[in-house]
Protein backbone atom coordinates (compact mmCIF):
# COMPACT_ATOMS: atom_id res chain seq x y z
CA UNK A 1 0.00 0.00 0.00
CA UNK A 2 1.57 3.18 -0.80
CA UNK A 3 1.36 6.22 1.57
CA UNK A 4 -0.94 9.14 1.74
CA UNK A 5 0.64 12.20 -0.11
CA UNK A 6 0.41 15.11 2.09
CA UNK A 7 -2.51 17.70 1.43
CA UNK A 8 -0.53 20.58 1.72
CA UNK A 9 -4.09 22.31 -0.24
CA UNK A 10 -6.02 21.80 2.82
CA UNK A 11 -2.81 23.01 5.20
CA UNK A 12 -2.62 26.14 4.02
CA UNK A 13 -6.54 26.68 4.38
CA UNK A 14 -6.37 25.74 7.82
CA UNK A 15 -3.67 28.10 8.59
CA UNK A 16 -5.42 30.92 6.51
CA UNK A 17 -8.17 29.81 8.49
CA UNK A 18 -6.48 30.46 12.17
CA UNK A 19 -5.52 33.72 10.86
CA UNK A 20 -8.71 34.99 10.10
CA UNK A 21 -10.17 33.86 13.23
CA UNK A 22 -7.67 36.06 15.05
CA UNK A 23 -7.52 38.59 13.19
CA UNK A 24 -3.93 38.60 12.53
CA UNK A 25 -2.47 41.15 10.02
CA UNK A 26 1.42 41.85 10.96
CA UNK A 27 4.38 39.08 10.98
CA UNK A 28 5.68 38.01 14.00
CA UNK A 29 2.62 37.97 15.80
CA UNK A 30 2.96 36.23 19.33
CA UNK A 31 1.90 32.19 18.49
CA UNK A 32 1.93 31.26 22.12
CA UNK A 33 -1.58 33.50 22.23
CA UNK A 34 -2.91 31.40 18.97
CA UNK A 35 -2.32 28.59 20.60
CA UNK A 36 -4.16 29.33 24.35
CA UNK A 37 -7.10 30.61 21.87
CA UNK A 38 -6.95 27.24 19.99
CA UNK A 39 -7.62 25.67 24.04
CA UNK A 40 -4.12 24.57 23.84
CA UNK A 41 -1.49 25.23 26.63
CA UNK A 42 2.14 25.35 25.79
CA UNK A 43 4.77 24.27 28.82
CA UNK A 44 8.25 23.91 28.80
CA UNK A 45 9.99 20.51 30.17
CA UNK A 46 8.48 17.23 29.90
CA UNK A 47 9.32 16.05 26.24
CA UNK A 48 12.82 14.14 25.57
CA UNK A 49 13.66 12.23 22.41
CA UNK A 50 11.89 15.14 19.82
CA UNK A 51 11.68 18.75 20.01
CA UNK A 52 7.95 18.96 20.59
CA UNK A 53 5.11 17.05 21.45
CA UNK A 54 1.36 17.46 21.20
CA UNK A 55 -1.42 15.21 23.10
CA UNK A 56 -5.00 16.03 23.82
CA UNK A 57 -6.66 15.67 26.90
CA UNK A 58 -9.24 13.69 28.07
CA UNK A 59 -11.54 17.39 28.48
CA UNK A 60 -10.58 17.98 24.50
CA UNK A 61 -7.85 20.49 25.44
CA UNK A 62 -4.47 20.05 24.37
CA UNK A 63 -0.92 20.76 25.41
CA UNK A 64 2.40 21.05 23.35
CA UNK A 65 5.73 20.18 25.43
CA UNK A 66 8.83 21.81 24.07
CA UNK A 67 11.94 20.21 24.78
CA UNK A 68 13.75 22.26 27.27
CA UNK A 69 17.35 22.20 25.45
CA UNK A 70 15.19 23.95 22.52
CA UNK A 71 15.94 28.10 23.55
CA UNK A 72 16.24 29.34 20.21
CA UNK A 73 13.19 31.32 19.71
CA UNK A 74 12.65 31.06 16.14
CA UNK A 75 12.86 26.97 16.75
CA UNK A 76 10.45 27.26 19.49
CA UNK A 77 8.36 29.11 17.27
CA UNK A 78 7.99 27.22 14.59
CA UNK A 79 7.70 23.93 16.90
CA UNK A 80 4.87 25.33 18.51
CA UNK A 81 3.26 25.82 14.75
CA UNK A 82 3.92 22.92 13.99
CA UNK A 83 2.02 21.04 16.69
CA UNK A 84 -1.02 23.22 16.07
CA UNK A 85 -0.65 22.24 12.87
CA UNK A 86 -1.09 18.51 13.97
CA UNK A 87 -3.97 19.66 15.95
CA UNK A 88 -5.86 21.18 12.98
CA UNK A 89 -5.54 18.64 10.91
CA UNK A 90 -4.86 15.42 12.33
CA UNK A 91 -8.04 14.43 14.58
CA UNK A 92 -6.41 11.30 16.46
CA UNK A 93 -4.54 13.22 19.04
CA UNK A 94 -4.92 10.65 21.73
CA UNK A 95 -1.55 9.36 22.25
CA UNK A 96 -0.21 12.81 20.69
CA UNK A 97 2.85 13.13 18.03
CA UNK A 98 6.28 13.36 19.33
CA UNK A 99 8.24 15.65 16.44
CA UNK A 100 12.06 15.48 16.12
CA UNK A 101 14.15 17.87 14.95
CA UNK A 102 13.97 16.18 11.50
CA UNK A 103 10.72 16.28 11.37
CA UNK A 104 10.47 19.79 12.02
CA UNK A 105 13.11 20.41 9.29
CA UNK A 106 12.07 17.69 6.72
CA UNK A 107 9.60 17.41 4.64
CA UNK A 108 9.48 14.08 3.16
CA UNK A 109 9.48 11.89 6.33
CA UNK A 110 5.66 11.25 6.26
CA UNK A 111 2.77 13.21 4.92
CA UNK A 112 1.30 13.91 8.47
CA UNK A 113 4.69 15.72 8.77
CA UNK A 114 4.88 17.11 5.50
CA UNK A 115 1.60 18.81 6.09
CA UNK A 116 1.98 20.11 9.76
CA UNK A 117 5.93 21.70 8.42
CA UNK A 118 3.27 23.18 5.49
CA UNK A 119 1.06 24.35 8.31
CA UNK A 120 3.51 25.91 10.24
CA UNK A 121 5.15 27.71 7.19
CA UNK A 122 1.99 29.71 5.58
CA UNK A 123 0.88 30.22 9.17
CA UNK A 124 3.95 32.00 10.21
CA UNK A 125 4.60 33.54 6.98
CA UNK A 126 1.50 33.85 5.10
CA UNK A 127 1.14 35.16 1.39
CA UNK A 128 -0.59 38.33 2.12
CA UNK A 129 1.63 39.23 4.89
CA UNK A 130 5.22 39.16 2.65
CA UNK A 131 6.88 42.01 0.78
CA UNK A 132 5.71 41.92 -3.08
CA UNK A 133 9.77 41.85 -3.97
CA UNK A 134 9.53 38.55 -2.32
CA UNK A 135 8.47 37.19 -5.40
CA UNK A 136 11.42 38.95 -7.46
CA UNK A 137 13.82 38.77 -5.41
CA UNK A 138 17.54 37.49 -7.20
CA UNK A 139 18.02 34.16 -4.52
CA UNK A 140 20.42 35.52 -1.90
CA UNK A 141 20.87 34.10 1.61
CA UNK A 142 21.35 37.34 3.21
CA UNK A 143 18.04 38.79 2.09
CA UNK A 144 16.56 35.31 3.27
CA UNK A 145 18.16 35.93 6.77
CA UNK A 146 16.56 39.55 6.99
CA UNK A 147 13.13 37.66 5.87
CA UNK A 148 13.43 35.03 8.65
CA UNK A 149 14.41 38.01 11.23
CA UNK A 150 10.97 39.67 10.42
CA UNK A 151 8.83 37.13 10.25
CA UNK A 152 10.51 35.55 13.76
CA UNK A 153 11.57 32.01 11.54
CA UNK A 154 14.31 29.82 11.05
CA UNK A 155 16.61 30.05 8.06
CA UNK A 156 15.20 26.77 7.04
CA UNK A 157 11.75 27.48 7.08
CA UNK A 158 12.00 31.26 5.37
CA UNK A 159 14.43 29.93 2.87
CA UNK A 160 12.19 26.95 2.09
CA UNK A 161 9.04 29.21 1.95
CA UNK A 162 11.27 31.92 -0.24
CA UNK A 163 11.79 29.24 -2.39
CA UNK A 164 8.64 27.90 -3.52
CA UNK A 165 6.78 31.50 -3.69
CA UNK A 166 9.91 33.03 -6.07
CA UNK A 167 9.96 33.34 -9.67
CA UNK A 168 13.15 32.27 -10.44
CA UNK A 169 14.38 28.88 -11.31
CA UNK A 170 15.62 28.32 -8.18
CA UNK A 171 16.16 25.30 -6.00
CA UNK A 172 16.60 24.79 -2.07
CA UNK A 173 19.12 21.61 -1.02
CA UNK A 174 18.99 20.48 2.37
CA UNK A 175 22.02 18.47 2.77
CA UNK A 176 23.23 16.31 5.86
CA UNK A 177 26.72 14.09 6.39
CA UNK A 178 27.50 15.04 2.84
CA UNK A 179 24.00 13.58 1.16
CA UNK A 180 20.95 15.53 -0.23
CA UNK A 181 18.13 15.24 2.42
CA UNK A 182 15.63 17.24 0.85
CA UNK A 183 15.12 19.41 -1.66
CA UNK A 184 12.53 22.26 -2.76
CA UNK A 185 12.05 23.90 -6.60
CA UNK A 186 10.50 26.80 -7.11
CA UNK A 187 7.81 26.60 -9.92
CA UNK A 188 9.74 27.65 -12.73
CA UNK A 189 12.45 25.36 -11.49
CA UNK A 190 10.26 22.49 -11.45
CA UNK A 191 8.30 23.31 -15.03
CA UNK A 192 12.28 23.16 -16.00
CA UNK A 193 13.02 19.44 -14.41
CA UNK A 194 15.68 20.82 -11.75
CA UNK A 195 15.36 17.93 -9.19
CA UNK A 196 17.84 16.37 -7.47
CA UNK A 197 17.33 12.78 -5.68
CA UNK A 198 17.23 12.39 -2.33
CA UNK A 199 20.44 10.36 -0.96
CA UNK A 200 22.62 11.12 -3.49
CA UNK A 201 26.54 12.81 -2.45
CA UNK A 202 26.93 16.40 -2.55
CA UNK A 203 28.68 16.96 -5.98
CA UNK A 204 32.31 16.99 -5.05
CA UNK A 205 33.07 20.01 -7.22
CA UNK A 206 30.42 22.23 -5.97
CA UNK A 207 30.90 25.31 -2.93
CA UNK A 208 29.09 23.01 -0.66
CA UNK A 209 31.39 20.18 -0.86
CA UNK A 210 34.25 22.54 -0.24
CA UNK A 211 32.31 24.49 2.54
CA UNK A 212 31.91 20.96 4.31
CA UNK A 213 35.30 20.07 4.12
CA UNK A 214 36.67 23.36 5.63
CA UNK A 215 34.03 22.72 8.31
CA UNK A 216 33.18 26.68 7.62
CA UNK A 217 30.56 28.82 8.57
CA UNK A 218 30.32 31.63 6.96
CA UNK A 219 27.80 31.81 3.80
CA UNK A 220 30.06 31.48 0.57
CA UNK A 221 28.77 31.65 -3.00
CA UNK A 222 30.35 31.27 -6.13
CA UNK A 223 29.25 30.99 -10.18
CA UNK A 224 29.63 27.38 -12.13
CA UNK A 225 28.66 24.83 -14.73
CA UNK A 226 25.01 23.91 -14.40
CA UNK A 227 25.81 20.75 -14.71
CA UNK A 228 27.63 20.30 -11.29
CA UNK A 229 24.52 20.08 -9.96
CA UNK A 230 22.38 18.70 -12.74
CA UNK A 231 25.07 16.52 -14.35
CA UNK A 232 22.33 14.94 -17.07
CA UNK A 233 20.42 18.30 -17.60
CA UNK A 234 21.05 19.27 -21.08
CA UNK A 235 21.90 23.45 -20.74
CA UNK A 236 23.00 26.32 -23.49
CA UNK A 237 26.81 26.42 -23.45
CA UNK A 238 25.81 29.75 -21.68
CA UNK A 239 23.77 28.80 -18.65
CA UNK A 240 25.65 29.86 -15.92
CA UNK A 241 24.43 28.29 -12.24
CA UNK A 242 24.76 30.50 -8.83
CA UNK A 243 25.55 28.82 -5.58
CA UNK A 244 25.60 29.97 -2.08
CA UNK A 245 25.81 28.06 1.24
CA UNK A 246 25.79 28.31 4.71
CA UNK A 247 26.74 25.19 6.94
CA UNK A 248 26.27 23.91 10.45
CA UNK A 249 28.78 21.95 11.83
CA UNK A 250 26.35 21.38 14.72
CA UNK A 251 23.96 19.30 12.37
CA UNK A 252 26.85 18.56 9.71
CA UNK A 253 23.62 19.71 7.25
CA UNK A 254 24.04 22.31 4.66
CA UNK A 255 21.45 24.83 3.43
CA UNK A 256 22.16 25.63 -0.59
CA UNK A 257 20.77 27.97 -2.70
CA UNK A 258 20.73 27.04 -6.59
CA UNK A 259 19.48 29.58 -9.36
CA UNK A 260 19.95 29.05 -12.95
CA UNK A 261 18.68 32.17 -14.35
CA UNK A 262 17.06 32.43 -17.80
Amino acid sequence: MEAAEPNYVRAEARSFAVLQRFGIDAPNFEIRDVARGLDIAVKIGGVSGGDARIVKTKDGRGIIRLNSAITDPARQRFSIAHEIGHWEQHPNLDQGYLCTAADLRDYGRSAAEAEANWFAATLLMPKFLLPPDVFKQDPKLEFVRTFAKDFGTSLTAAARRFVELSNQPVVLVASNQGQVAWCAQSKTAKTKYYFLKVGIPIPPDSVTADVIRENATDIRSDKMAPNVWFPTYRFDREAELFEEVRYSPTYDGALTLLWIPG
